[in-house]
């Protein structure tokens, strides 16, 4: 699992990198010790509390930048391959939860 949160922090590193004619997106607001505690609960470790909250709160730009629930979970299994459907759901879930709900309301 700790190498499935790795390859998450390197989607969340390759997708927060704006192109350099685009306006910065603003970081959503989140709870980071809540998020944290919700993937522990849903069974998630990860090598730092820093690249799960980062992957976090990568799931919520690509969201906001217009990419569909769908989509984005099939992101987030194809940069992990180990993690299920299922799994790569439920991280994205948890993480629209704690960083940007007004997207949960769009599914």
């Amino acid at each position: 699992m700790k190498r499935l949160m790795g390859l998450l922090a390197v989607f969340a590193a390759v997708t927060l990198a704006a192109p350099a004619y685009a306006e910065p997106v603003p970081e959503p607001d989140g709870d980071d010790a809540g998020f944290i505690a919700a993937l522990h609960q849903a069974g998630f470790s990860f090598a730092s509390e820093g690249s799960a909250v980062a992957a976090g709160r990568a799931v919520c730009s690509c969201l906001n930048n217009g990419e569909s629930g769908l989509e984005l979970v099939h992101d987030v299994k194809n940069h992990n391959p180990g993690m299920s459907m299922e799994m790569a759901s439920d991280f994205a879930a948890i993480s629209a939860k704690f960083y940007c709900p007004h997207q949960l309301s769009k599914a």
